[in-house]
């Protein structure tokens, strides 16, 4: 239909440059054109027809010259209307898979709570940059996309009231505090690298639905117990733990483009192996910030 669509259009157009016979012309079939251009000038009548593809679009050009006693010039420009499964942005059809590299995406912060094998550790916190630097997919403006990236976080678990931090070997424990003494600060950090693959879905041109998986690389922990007993105050730091060095967590967000979300994250691997440290797993709520 489209075909005979494109020819009964041209045939006219055709006619009235052409003053006398001429040899018929080989029939170009055209599929799914998007615009016709039809420009003639004097003797000379070009014919330019674009066609969309996966990979751009493709313009296939005629050019015929006619002797005509009247010379006139003309120009004809139309787009066809109609086009299945074609989505237009500022007057361009985005059908290609666009790249493009960000920065400084997804600054988060938030409560982690803990559960499972917990022991006596406390709820605490969580902060860092989903996207450091990062890669994304698309087909344009308020499409769906996909991105890869490399961020950075650190995780902080705090002791409960009435224990503390503290080592056997290599194994991480959690002892009870000696009667009389009073501790000022006992946590556990673990900073990591984390690899973010998301999948980002526009909701209007404002809000975005985010949802994937991170996979966090634990590169260092520190374990501190700050004690004060009587006039004696200490500080003591336990390094070289037995951390899992990799850990994987599902996430997603629900946010305004380039201001502000929230976000949820669920960790399903315990942070340390038997019997290295606390078997806790944990999940996470909190805010972004997107830039």
């Amino acid at each position: 239909m489209k075909k005979l669509f494109i020819l009964l259009m041209l045939s006219p157009l055709l006619s009235v440059a052409q003053s006398a016979p001429e040899p018929p012309d080989t029939i170009k079939m055209i599929k799914n054109p998007e615009k016709v251009t039809v420009t003639r000038t004097g003797e000379t009548t070009l014919i330019t027809v674009d066609t969309p593809t996966d990979y751009g679009s493709d313009t296939f050009i005629y050019e015929v010259a006619v002797a005509d006693s009247a010379e006139s010039d003309l120009t004809i420009d139309f787009e066809i209307p109609f086009g299945i499964g074609k989505k237009k942005e500022n007057g361009c059809i985005h059908r290609k898979l666009q790249t493009s590299m960000f920065m400084l995406g997804n600054l988060y912060v938030g409560q982690r709570f803990n559960y499972s094998d917990k022991g006596n550790v406390r709820n605490s916190y969580e902060v860092g940059i989903r996207n450091f630097v990062g890669i994304r997919w698309s087909h344009g403006p308020f499409t769906p996309s996909f991105s890869i990236g490399i961020g950075f976080g650190v995780q902080r678990y705090s002791a409960q009231k009435g224990f503390l931090y503290a080592t056997d070997g290599s194994n991480l424990m959690l002892n009870p505090t000696v009667e009389g003494s009073r501790v000022r600060l006992t946590d556990l950090q673990v900073w990591n690298f984390q690899v973010p693959l998301l999948f980002t879905i526009p909701i209007g041109r404002e809000v975005e639905f985010q949802a994937g998986a991170v996979g966090c690389f634990n590169s260092y922990a520190k374990a501190r117990t700050e004690l004060d007993f009587g006039d004696y105050k200490s500080t003591t730091s336990y390094k070289g733990l037995q951390q899992r060095l990799f850990t994987a967590e599902l996430t997603a967000s629900l946010g305004v483009c380039d201001i502000i979300g929230v976000y949820a994250s669920w960790s399903p691997m315990t942070l340390f192996q038997a019997p290295y440290g606390p078997q806790l797993k944990s999940w996470s709520i909190g805010a972004t910030i997107n830039f």
